[in-house]
């Protein structure tokens, strides 16, 4: 049995197209794994004014950090979380 040219193209193209169709049909399955950003939040000790930042390495807790804007007196990280990339928050 001989192969000619045009049965051999079309025999490629229909390959390479089930396999592009497959690989698609494979990525769509895949659920896209979130990014996430680190945040914490400070509160100041005495008019409880709140401000989050991007958490730098070494901040605990219970660690004071900084001066409020509004009064002057020590801020405090209250918490430290993590929120998706994609999502916007106030």
């Amino acid at each position: 049995m001989t192969l000619d040219l045009e049965t051999i193209v079309l025999l490629i193209t229909i390959s390479a197209v089930t396999l592009l169709i497959m690989t698609l049909m494979e990525l769509r399955k895949q659920p896209k794994k979130p990014e996430y950003e680190t945040i914490e939040l400070l509160e100041c000790i005495q008019c409880r004014y709140r401000l989050e930042r991007p958490f730098e390495p070494g901040d605990f807790i219970s660690m004071y950090k900084g001066k409020c804007p509004k009064c002057g007196s020590p801020l405090r990280i209250k918490a430290i979380y993590n929120v998706e990339k994609s999502f916007k928050h106030p």
